[in-house]
């Protein structure tokens, strides 16, 4: 292979790599998502305090009146919980986190590491063979 074409390749696997991890990185829960435990989120949530909450079956998302969020992870039975939610009037979303296609899920989250492995591999085999020639030009 031309050793153009192989430059090209090497800084496109290099941008594509970063694009895909800056998209990994942009998604990932900011510093303003703080954890709090389920009895705080009570504690809010009959005092009034809880405007919004997105559940999944993994995790719930809130939001407060003040516009702080925060996320916690939900207890099995979620009728009391749903109930309280109710009476004090905070909006409910129900989201289904399984809901990507597997190919949207490897290339979220396999794609980046993927192509770093491909990158290595490919920047081992280039050293080994600048090795070899070296070595050849020295016998």
């Amino acid at each position: 292979m031309d050793k153009t074409v192989k430059t090209v390749i090497f800084w496109l696997v290099i941008v594509v790599s970063a694009a895909l991890l800056w998209q990994v990185v942009r998604k990932a829960p900011g510093p303003d998502l703080r954890e709090i435990s389920y009895s705080d989120f009570l504690s809010r949530a009959e005092s009034g305090s809880v405007a919004k909450v997105t559940i999944t079956r993994s995790e719930i998302v809130g939001q407060s009146q003040d516009g702080s969020r925060f996320r916690l992870v939900p207890p099995p039975c979620q009728d009391a919980m749903l109930q309280l939610l109710h009476e004090k009037n905070v909006e409910i979303w129900f989201r289904d986190a399984s809901n990507a296609s597997l190919p949207a899920q490897l290339a979220g989250t396999w794609a980046p590491l993927i192509l770093l492995a491909a990158l290595w591999f490919f920047m081992i085999r280039s050293m080994q063979k600048a090795q070899a020639r070296m070595q050849s030009k020295e016998h």
